[in-house]
């Protein structure tokens, strides 16, 4: 079959790429040149390329129609665009996305886990990730501390025939990923729990981005959900176990008590009880989702012995509730959080503590409740610092900054925006005592680690010099 991909963005380039690597022939195009494109992305595409695709960039694609047999069309075409009507007027077919997640799925030769929901999915993928290698698993791991782009994550996996390397894929799966993985069949699925953020994307729908989110409901076999989510999933199956901290009412529930997570279970739709604990030292939201790998772990059938293992030698993940170390008797610790009720479960680990919170610009890609994020920091901080600059699009958007600040007014923090996490590490020193805790949150941390990490302790050794 001859494809032609309209677009070579997010969608288009792993669409793009499960065609060709089902052998088919595929052309992708584009309006923009090659050039026009992120580094990273040219990268991706010059693989494509060496590959056996065809790219037709920046150019008339009306030319190239003869004989193509099928289009796939990126869900950022406008339904009015002139390229849908010229695939229209040819009588193309039309590839959906769940075609192409069908392809996937038919690939997949082995047995698959898959997280998804707002918070706590990367973690929750690491720590059952660590459980299935105490079993003696060879696993795949998918999450966003491989690559942001989940879906080219999973095709580079399946291209580099890591499926036929494992013996278990446990995949995160955000929500734009969940298009290209819709079809997938999944052993067990898990949704961790759901709540607003990405809204622009679904027309400032909640129910809208909740309908995206439940498609995991539908493709496992086992669902595993936290209680949050109860009152969405209730209306589309009765046999879902749930999981919770400090509550009786779920059939998984986990408590925490001097060093120890205990996990009670008693899941009578898989015929299993019982109780075992585990040394834990994580702070903050680890905890919660130690609870929904442990659920998960024990639905796919593996024995308390090997949850145990892996609860005790997970470490945790970089950029999730680090610590870096030392500096000056400051306690440097590095996160990820910006979803308001994810900031709140971080700051309530040091809520008893000098606390200093320093914030990258919460927008990213995609616009954010600054105010809000400002709100909740301040209830929790003695300083705030928060950095303009969006460590995603490489932009300085000061006046994101004076919205987090902005939303603290009402806090008796010292606050001030800065253009840059150098400048916020080095004031953090400044504005901080021996005993503080120094902590970043914002998502830098996930979409651009290294840098944002590597700025911000410059600017913290370059502070120990200035001010002690």
């Amino acid at each position: 079959m001859k494809c032609i991909v309209i677009g070579a963005g997010n969608a288009g380039r792993p669409a793009a790429r499960i065609l060709n690597h089902t052998g088919n022939k595929v052309i992708l195009t584009d309006k923009k040149l090659i050039e026009e494109f992120p580094a990273s992305v040219q990268k991706t595409l010059k693989i494509m390329e060496k590959e056996g695709i065809e790219l037709l960039m920046g150019s008339d694609i009306s030319s190239c129609m003869e004989n193509i047999d099928s289009a796939y069309i990126s869900p950022t075409v406008p339904e009015n665009s002139s390229i849908r009507h010229l695939i229209h007027d040819n009588h193309i077919k039309i590839l959906t996305n769940e075609y192409i997640s069908e392809l996937i799925n038919n690939l997949l030769e082995l047995d698959v886990i898959g997280i998804t929901g707002t918070l706590g999915k990367t973690s929750t993928t690491h720590i059952l990730s660590e459980i299935f290698k105490n079993a003696g698993y060879k696993v795949w791991t998918c999450s966003s501390r491989i690559g942001n782009l989940l879906s080219e994550v999973i095709v580079d996996g399946i291209i580099g025939g890591l499926h036929k390397k494992n013996n278990i894929a446990v995949l995160e799966l955000p929500h734009g990923t969940s298009r290209l993985m819709s079809q997938v069949d999944l052993n067990v699925g898990v949704i961790t729990n759901i709540y607003p953020d990405h809204l622009d994307e679904f027309d400032y729908s909640m129910e809208k981005y909740i309908a995206r989110k439940l498609f995991i409901a539908n493709s496992s076999k086992i669902l595993i959900s936290g209680i949050q989510c109860k009152e969405y999933i209730e209306p589309l199956r009765n046999n879902t176990i749930y999981y919770c901290a400090e509550n009786d009412n779920c059939e998984v529930n986990g408590k925490l008590e001097k060093g120890l997570i205990d996990i009670d279970y008693n899941i009578p739709e898989l015929g299993i009880k019982g109780r075992f604990e585990s040394p834990f030292k994580l702070l903050g939201y680890y905890f919660e989702n130690s609870i929904a790998a442990s659920a998960a772990a024990l639905a796919y059938g593996l024995n308390e012995t090997s949850i145990i293992n892996g609860l005790k030698s997970f470490k945790g993940i970089a950029g999730h509730m680090e610590y870096i170390g030392n500096y000056k008797g400051r306690k440097v610790h590095f996160d990820a959080a910006f979803v308001p009720e994810g900031l709140i479960n971080t700051l309530e680990s040091f809520q008893d503590q000098k606390l200093v919170v320093l914030i990258d610009n919460p927008d990213s890609t995609n616009p954010r409740d600054k105010y809000k994020v400002g709100e909740v920091v301040g209830r929790y901080a003695d300083v705030i610092i928060c950095s303009g600059y969006n460590e995603t699009t490489k932009k300085l958007d000061i006046e994101a900054a004076n919205d987090v600040i902005n939303g603290a007014a009402d806090s008796e923090a010292i606050k001030m925006s800065v253009e840059d996490m150098i400048t916020a590490g080095d004031l953090s020193i400044k504005y901080s005592n021996p005993g503080c805790i120094i902590l970043h949150v914002g998502p830098g941390a996930i979409t651009n680690y290294d840098d944002v990490k590597s700025k911000m302790m410059m600017g913290i050794k370059e502070g120990c010099k200035k001010y002690e």
